[in-house]
């Protein structure tokens, strides 16, 4: 009860100083993550630019829509020529392009990029008072939310174990967007209770010891048969996997934290009822 006050004290502040200022007309973003947010909250004339990597099906979740737009990549003289009131940057920015637009003295907008629930919605209220689109910002966090209460998990059944097991062997522990899934899903990630934190690579003979009731992988090519995809096939996790084959989740859905999680999140939770 208490967080929901603070939030929406949050909220109301961000609203009244954005109030004070005019929206952005020309807002440039720079990383796929970035891309998608303005994408979903922005009028259609307020983007002037996202970066090429939003145009990639596979990775982006809104690859149609950027279609329409300028693309960039990521570079301060094309940035420039753009003629930006507003740029969107995230950790992963490159900090000496960061620091030049600064110079410049272009108006930055950082996303935090958080794995929780909570910071994804930040982000969105945020962005959302920037753009001065508060309203569209509170009814995508708000379809966002009814998707992920709804069909919720029976607690009082042992929640089944999983991990996400993708190429050359990374898993995902505490910390992670994948983690933060699972958990609404309803599963219990192994990679966690075995002390994994953030991404990192686990031996294949850690995972066949876990014995998990399901992997979860997400490929990063459409066939599949990357060098790095090719130990998601070897004769022993096959084994492993005989009787439970490996649940593939679309990588677009993992790449970036955002409202996008809710599809993910229903994703496993269907997957735990065919467990």
């Amino acid at each position: 009860m208490r967080s929901t006050a603070i939030g929406l004290f949050l909220l109301l502040l961000t609203s009244l100083v954005a109030a004070t200022e005019l929206p952005p007309r020309r807002v440039v973003s720079v990383n796929l993550c970035s891309d998608q947010l303005l994408l979903l909250l922005a009028g259609p004339r307020q983007v002037a630019s996202v970066s090429h990597l939003a145009t990639e099906p596979a990775s982006s979740f809104v690859a149609e829509q950027a279609a329409r737009y300028p693309l960039n990549h990521a570079r301060a003289e094309e940035i420039i020529r753009l003629k930006p009131d507003l740029i969107l940057v995230t950790p992963h920015t490159n900090s000496r392009l960061r620091t030049t637009l600064e110079q410049l003295g272009y108006p930055l907008h950082r996303l935090s990029l958080g794995n929780r629930v909570e910071d994804i919605i930040g982000d969105i209220r945020q962005l959302a008072a920037r753009l001065g689109q508060v309203s569209r910002g509170e009814s995508l966090i708000a379809r966002m939310q009814r998707r992920l209460q709804s069909d919720l998990p029976d607690v009082a059944k042992p929640p089944p174990t999983a991990i996400f097991y993708q190429p050359r062997g990374y898993t995902s522990g505490s910390d992670t967007l994948q983690d933060e899934a699972l958990r609404l899903a309803g599963w219990n990630n192994l990679a966690v209770q075995q002390g994994v934190k953030g991404y990192a690579p686990v031996p294949l003979e850690e995972i066949l010891r876990w014995r998990p009731d399901t992997l979860f992988t997400s490929a990063y090519t459409k066939t599949g048969d990357s060098l790095a995809e090719r130990q998601l096939r070897h004769p022993a996790l096959n084994r492993l996997l005989a009787n439970n084959p490996m649940v593939k989740i679309p990588y677009k859905y993992w790449i970036c934290p955002g409202p996008m999680l809710a599809e993910a999140v229903e994703l496993l939770r269907e997957a735990r009822e065919e467990d």
